[in-house]
């Protein structure tokens, strides 16, 4: 009996282990990193997934360039051509080789402080923003605190090393965030290659990143920027996006030898800690999108990929809702896999996601019909409901003179047989009157 009692206790506690496993592997360990100072934080939930000494103050070298890029942008248009000063030029490190008296664009500038960091692009930036130095690092101070860093203070464009510039990770969070949202600063930290053309004092030059997760399409890094001053002292700046799920990643006080692994870990660990809803499948239709001017002047939309909800833990399904936002911009000819609108995702009236809508048809340009918003086959329809009306009516009109005719024939021989019958009959009068 004790045996058996024994038995049955045993395998009750190996059922548990076994229910237990899939809960211990599911629970995934916070990674460990070489890096000082790192945060991740999720755009879709608000949450910081991620920190390593948050409010650690560290210098982030040319990562800084960020703000810089931010401030040139909020304050020039793109086609300025600037410049460059004699201090601009001889700026030490990192270099986009401008020459004194070159003049370039502010375009031109943001990339070259972007792609191969150039600290002559970063100064000429601030001087064309405020005029000079001093102006300038007080406005990129100023921005910081707008912007909600307590830990920040920044004193040159570029992230030369200096005792007084410094941030910390979740400051520097705050300053990519920010960053990255402006479409402007996301392209250039976001490009692979740039070619500034043939300028007063140079030839046309290429520029390239230093980021290699850009040169990955599947690797879901957008944009970024780097900084470093020796193998064993850089930084990084990412905004991440796949599947929906958006992340700023900030990694200050790294090794060369283990930043971009650093980010992996922090990339999966970040992917596994947010728990992602299906809302909506790739290739569904979502309604018809107008095509302006087109041969067909409504088209069938499809969602270009899987749509995610990502919902903080305590969140309920139930909050979940979507809107379909169709273009009112769409003028032929459209090609297959065009944006024709959106599909936005919502938790609790907060937009959490959107996946584009695409169209899977080429549309040329329309006859003139579809000036008035009628599509080629409708116009073709039309055509031949109009020249079936107009035979129809030629048919009844001729049918209609016909029956005139006949009408007018019967008339007249019966006027004439008429006639006829009198003419008999008087000539029978007349042949009686005679014999009588």
């Amino acid at each position: 009996m004790n045996r058996k009692r024994l038995l049955i206790t045993a395998l009750a506690i190996l059922l548990l282990l076994v229910s237990a496993v899939p809960a211990f592997a599911a629970q995934q360990e916070k990674p460990e990193i070489t890096a000082k100072g790192a945060v991740v934080y999720c755009q879709n939930t608000g949450e910081i997934i991620y920190e390593k000494n948050r409010e650690q103050r560290i210098d982030p070298y040319s990562v800084t360039k960020l703000m810089t890029v931010l401030l040139a942008v909020q304050n020039l248009p793109l086609d300025k051509e600037v410049t460059v000063s004699e201090k601009a030029a001889s700026q030490p490190g990192s270099t986009m080789d401008l020459q004194a008296g070159e003049v370039v664009t502010v375009e031109d500038l943001i990339y070259g402080a972007m792609l191969p960091s150039g600290n002559d692009a970063a100064y000429a930036l601030g001087e064309a923003v405020s005029g000079d130095m001093e102006s300038f690092t007080k406005l990129m101070n100023k921005t910081a605190a707008n912007i909600g860093c307590e830990n920040t203070h920044f004193t040159n464009p570029s992230g030369l090393q200096n005792k007084n510039h410094y941030t910390t990770a979740y400051d520097m969070m705050l300053i990519t965030k920010a960053a990255l949202s402006s479409d402007i600063v996301r392209k250039a930290a976001g490009a692979q290659v740039y070619r500034v053309e043939k300028t007063n004092k140079s030839e046309a030059r290429t520029l390239k990143t230093h980021i290699e997760f850009l040169k990955d399409s599947d690797s879901g890094v957008y944009a970024g920027k780097t900084g470093y001053w020796a193998d064993d002292d850089c930084s990084i700046a990412l905004g991440y996006k796949k599947n929906g799920l958006h992340f700023y990643i900030v990694l200050l006080g790294d090794t060369t030898e283990q930043r971009s692994k650093d980010v992996e870990k922090l990339i999966t660990y970040a992917n596994s800690a947010i728990e992602g809803i299906r809302v909506v499948g790739k290739g569904e239709e979502m309604g018809k999108v107008r095509i302006k001017h087109g041969a067909k002047t409504r088209l069938e939309t499809y969602t270009a990929e899987t749509g995610y909800a990502y919902l903080p833990a305590e969140a309920s399904e139930s909050l979940i809702s979507t809107r379909v936002v169709m273009r009112d911009d769409l003028e032929a000819p459209v090609k297959k896999g065009d944006v024709a609108g959106t599909l936005q995702i919502y938790a609790a009236d907060e937009l959490v996601n959107e996946v584009d809508l695409i169209v899977k048809e080429n549309v040329k340009e329309g006859w003139f019909t579809s000036y008035l918003g009628i599509s080629n086959t409708t116009a073709v329809m039309l055509g031949i409901a109009a020249g079936i009306f107009l035979l129809l009516c030629i048919w009844v009109s001729i049918t209609r003179m016909r029956y005139k005719r006949r009408k007018k024939r019967l008339k007249q021989k019966r006027i004439m047989e008429i006639a006829k019958e009198e003419m008999r009959r008087e000539e029978e009068r007349r042949e009686r009157d005679w014999r009588f």
